[in-house]
């Protein structure tokens, strides 16, 4: 059921992006944004009872350059633990807070690819209540195309890695640049 609304999610933004028409270009301006994404999120961990699971987020950023952005984020990983007497006791990924700088590679007036690096926290909850919940230091790194609407609205498609809690996360995101 979840994965066809995050399908379903995809489908409607690639279409949107496809359905209206894209404004005159205008010129480049640097600015702040702010992006909202769900999608999904997978791992491989003796303390989950589903390797995957739906995910969302937000950001808010400044984009230097038509290359160059840095933003600060938040994701939502919404896993579930195995409950009860069967499940190891640990830790589990939950949600992810970073810092972000994103590289940009525009093909052409509407649409571009980007690269990202990052850094943040993953609060780790426990399985147990007698263990406390733990944080990790979590580098990140992603790939995504985005697709500009207008000056000011954009969507993207991304895949991102947190490496140590070793987390995947695909999404569709709505971006706006004030």
């Amino acid at each position: 059921m979840q994965t066809l609304a995050i399908r379903s999610s995809f489908a409607a933004l690639l279409g949107l992006a496809v359905a209206l028409p894209a404004f005159a270009s205008d010129p480049f301006e640097p600015g702040v944004y702010a992006g909202v994404n769900l999608g999904r999120a997978s791992i491989s961990s003796k303390y989950v009872e589903s390797g995957h699971d739906a995910t969302g987020g937000f950001a808010i950023g400044y984009q230097m350059t038509p290359n160059l952005g840095a933003e600060v984020f938040a994701s939502t990983l919404s896993f579930d633990p195995f409950k009860g007497l069967l499940a190891a006791p640990g830790n589990y990924p939950d949600s992810h807070i970073g810092v972000a700088v994103l590289g940009s590679i525009p093909l052409s007036d509407q649409f571009s690819l980007y690269g990202r690096l990052g850094i943040g926290r993953t609060k780790m909850p426990s399985t147990r209540t007698s263990l406390p919940t733990t944080h990790e230091t979590d580098p990140s790194i992603g790939i995504g195309a985005s697709y500009a609407i207008s000056r000011q609205w954009s969507v993207n498609l991304e895949a991102t890695r947190l490496t140590k809690t070793e987390v995947n996360l695909l999404s569709a995101g709505l971006r706006f640049q004030f």
